[in-house]
């Protein structure tokens, strides 16, 4: 046997062996060692980043699942009904009642307060508990009654009801909706509020009185 071969022979069998461990060495400065398992310290680093870039990518990947879907709520209020009051010559006291319906669009409400106010006075309320989201409803009408118990009206608040009454021939009211949802959920503000306006129109007045 030469001896000058066999002195050689451990540092070529060691390269042999662990082939990887050299191709790693050799490239490490230029990207990541896939071959060596599990992880060592020269690699650390590596495996870090490829965790790091596969949890953002699946981020995006969420954040553009939800921004294709995701629709902007919306809401609406009309009045269909109303009784207990006569704008063109209403009493100094007044109990009335307003039927409204609130409009709800990819959104939903488990619980919602209601009031009917004139020139900041509120002439009706009322407290609903429909559990939408509790029941997984994101679109509906919501029928509320919104009534008023023994409501105060001063003269100011009666003459100026009158004259716009006898000139447009409706009255402008606003109506306050405060929405919550039972328990919460990421992302959304509660309670969330939405203000609208609805009109009580004479000839609704007139309906009722014929009929």
């Amino acid at each position: 046997m030469d001896l000058k071969t066999a002195t050689a022979e451990p540092y070529h069998a060691m390269k042999i062996d662990d082939p990887d461990k050299e191709t790693c060495t050799r490239g490490r400065r230029h990207g990541c060692c896939s071959a060596v398992w599990p992880p060592s310290a020269q690699n650390d680093w590596c495996f870090v980043a490829m965790i790091l870039t596969v949890s953002l990518l699946l981020t995006l990947a969420i954040v553009l699942v939800i921004g294709l879907t995701y629709h902007e709520p919306s809401y609406s209020v009309d009045l269909t009904d109303y009784d207990g009051i006569d704008p063109g010559g209403a009493a100094r006291i007044v109990s009335p009642s307003f039927n409204v319906t609130i409009r709800m669009n990819n959104t939903c409400v488990d619980s919602a307060r209601v009031a009917v106010v004139y020139s900041g006075v509120a002439l009706g309320w009322a407290r609903v508990e429909p559990m939408d989201c509790a029941e997984w409803r994101w679109t509906k009408d919501l029928g509320v009654v919104a009534r008023g118990g023994g409501v105060g009206l001063s003269r100011r608040l009666r003459d100026r009801m009158a004259s716009d009454w006898s000139s447009s021939g409706a009255l402008e009211l606003d109506v306050s909706v405060v929405m919550y949802r039972v328990g919460g959920q990421i992302g959304t503000d509660i309670p969330r509020t939405f203000d609208g306006k609805v009109k009580m129109i004479r000839d609704q007045m007139n309906d009722r009185l014929i009929s």
